[in-house]
């Protein structure tokens, strides 16, 4: 299954709208049981993103020239500056509007914790579910995704032998609770959607519709698919041991739903996706600070456009201070002198 970059750009787009959603309604029944069931079943966002990135990751790094070991060296150095300059200038931004603003990192992090250690933890992405806004525990695990990355890798590079690290995923996820000390804590329990992602970069995991007749078949197969496993999240399984292995499948279905429609790419969700990354850096805010104005709203749905609207409008704002500040041309100047090493 190829995916090219407006294919991953548009899926991020989908992602990010399943996050709003999912962190709207999670802890509140206000809205009906099906508002909160989709927004249970709506975390699948989170084996969206790590499909994406197991995926571009390993396109990346399957064009690296020998010699390998300083190429990787380079590679990952890249992967970091590009992940932690646009966190760090969010996070500046965020932690200053939320203290002026009145969610002070007293609210936000452990009493019983050291706070200068706490906010230098988070600044490195290293707080976990601890962090000054929730959902950027995802940080920890991409971090950590991206440093076992080369070593997953050499195993999908052997055709077989890439399905058999599939398959001790797989075992390994279901018995994770049995494992002494948990070591499978290392990924954060984002390895099988990001492994299936790099799977399907190397190998051919599903058909390609390039014959028009069956492009509607595999698209509404992808979807049904996507339903029954959805149900069987919301109505059977509880363990989320088993529910991440339950997402990452769910993922698979929706990007080859996806793929199915063709090559005519949906522009909105191309746009979206362009800015997903900064949407999920600071839409907790607007929940932390401004709750009561964005609950105001009597239907879930209204509720939900606007606050994609919000969170679009934010995102775009904090990018033109990006370019304003000529703080994205660091990123790209840092990146230029790690390629010339």
């Amino acid at each position: 299954m190829e995916l090219s970059k407006s294919d991953t750009t548009a899926i991020k787009g989908i992602a990010i709208l399943l996050m709003l959603w999912h962190h709207l309604f999670l802890n509140t029944m206000a809205y009906g049981t099906l508002t909160h069931s989709l927004a249970v079943v709506f975390k699948v966002c989170v084996a969206l993103f790590l499909f994406v990135s197991g995926y571009g990751l390993t396109k990346q790094y399957s064009q690296l020239e020998k010699p390998y070991f300083k190429n990787t060296i380079k590679f990952l150095l890249r992967r970091y500056v590009n992940f932690f300059l646009p966190y760090w200038f969010c996070f500046v931004l965020v932690v200053l509007v939320g203290n002026l603003a009145g969610f002070a990192f007293q609210d936000a992090y452990p009493a019983s914790r050291n706070m200068l250690k706490c906010i230098l933890l988070d600044f490195f992405g290293q707080m976990g579910y601890n962090s000054y806004l929730n959902p950027w525990w995802f940080n920890k695990m991409i971090i950590q995704l991206y440093l076992v990355f080369p070593i997953l890798f050499l195993i999908i590079r052997n055709k077989y032998l890439s399905w058999v690290g599939w398959a001790l995923i797989i075992v390994v996820q279901l018995c994770a609770k049995s494992i002494p000390g948990n070591v499978f804590f290392i990924v954060e329990g984002g390895l099988p959607a990001f492994y299936l992602g790099m799977l399907c970069a190397r190998c051919r995991v599903a058909p390609e519709a390039s014959n028009g007749k069956w492009r509607p078949l595999l698209h509404f197969a992808g979807l049904l698919v996507c339903i029954g496993l959805a149900v069987l999240h919301v109505r059977v399984v509880k363990d989320p041991y088993v529910a991440v292995l339950l997402r990452a499948s769910m993922a698979f279905c929706v990007i080859v739903a996806y793929k199915s429609i063709g090559d005519k790419h949906i522009s909105v969700l191309e746009f979206v996706g362009k800015y997903a990354t900064m949407m999920y850096l600071i839409h907790m805010l607007f929940i932390k600070l401004i709750p009561g104005m964005i609950y105001g709203v009597k239907y879930s749905v209204l509720i939900f456009m606007v606050f994609v609207a919000v969170c679009l409008a934010a995102a775009m704002l904090i990018d033109v201070l990006e370019k304003l500040s000529r703080y994205d041309r660091l990123r790209v100047g840092i990146v230029k002198q790690i390629d010339k090493w």
